[in-house]
């Protein structure tokens, strides 16, 4: 039986591709390659929720993200795997699930199973967000690096529009939130 376990991370460090090194696992680029692998597993999450199945349009393009967001990873390694095409996809997506919706305030993350787990996607594609910017902002080199940010930028606004959407649907309101505690 294969082992999945090499032991060469028990002292902290791994192997980063994008640098031909040994680095920290702290170090920003490992950090944004595991908000977008906590981000993929979130958004499985809300596809393990779906009772329509492999056929409904949500989970076509729940697992289209899915894959986004490992060939994003896959462009910080090396090796080119999204393009403006991607923006693009996204934007569509974005302006066809937030088609008739009207927001005038902010919202809490919330709604039903589905729409949670995909907002707490959207938060950690955000925080990738953030760790792709220490990378850069700290003069590493990040393949396609302008790109990756529309990229991952576009996917917190598709997973928000996604999330929005099916609450709605699920007849669920927005909740505004409070501006003074309760009482």
């Amino acid at each position: 039986m294969p082992r999945i376990y090499t032991r060469t991370g028990d002292s902290g460090e791994t192997f980063c591709i994008a640098l031909g090194s040994r680095v920290p696992k702290d170090h920003p680029l490992i950090s944004f390659l595991g908000d977008l692998d906590e981000a993929n597993s979130f958004v499985g999450l809300a596809r393990s929720m779906l009772k329509d199945g492999p056929q409904d349009t949500l989970d076509r393009d729940l697992a289209w993200i899915q894959s986004l967001l490992f060939r994003v990873g896959y462009t910080v390694t090396g090796f080119a795997s999204v393009s403006e095409k991607d923006v693009e996809y996204l934007e569509r997506m974005i302006d066809r699930y937030m088609e008739g919706v009207k927001l005038n305030i902010f919202i809490l993350p919330y709604g039903d199973p589905v729409a949670s787990a995909t907002h707490v996607a959207r938060s950690v594609v955000r925080r990738a967000e953030r760790s792709l910017v220490a990378a850069i902002r700290k003069g590493l080199e990040v393949n396609k690096r302008e790109l990756l940010l529309k990229v991952v930028n576009r996917l917190s606004d598709a997973l928000f529009a996604i999330a929005v959407k099916r609450s709605l649907e699920k007849g669920l309101l927005e909740e505004a939130p409070r501006a003074r505690p309760m009482g």
